[in-house]
């Protein structure tokens, strides 16, 4: 019985441990830089080629972007909620009006230095902003 609780155990430490979750796209220790009003933080992603983003009620997910000055990449949008969402950017150069269930693909171009804040401009006040930063 001892054995079978050693067990047990090794293998709930092991499964929490591999266990994914949103926090995982985190690169640690919360949000890289802070935003005027509410920000409702999910997490901070890498800019890759092909980086997925979460429209939901009401957050982004990732909440910030990490990027190197200038990068150029593509950012998957999709609205996972259910209320209309943006992603706007006047700093980013886009604004994009997604339904409910929509997905669709910007190009983004990371400024050279500092933070380029993107919100919903229906949903800001509620907190749904983020940025992508330049590191």
């Amino acid at each position: 019985m001892r054995r079978l609780t050693v067990v047990v155990a090794v293998l709930a430490l092991v499964v929490g441990a591999c266990g994914g979750s949103d926090d995982s796209i985190r690169s640690g220790g919360g949000p890289p830089v802070s935003l005027a009003g509410t920000t409702n933080d999910h997490g901070t992603a890498t800019a890759t080629a092909g980086l997925a983003m979460e429209l939901d009620d009401f957050y982004f997910g990732p909440t910030f972007v990490r990027a190197t000055a200038g990068q150029s990449f593509t950012m998957e949008l999709e609205n996972e909620g259910k209320e209309p969402h943006t992603f706007t950017s006047a700093a980013l150069g886009v604004d994009e009006l997604l339904e409910p269930g929509q997905k669709r693909t910007v190009t983004i171009t990371a400024p050279q230095s500092g933070v380029a804040l993107f919100t919903c401009r229906l949903h800001q006040g509620l907190g749904m902003q983020g940025a992508v930063v330049v590191s």
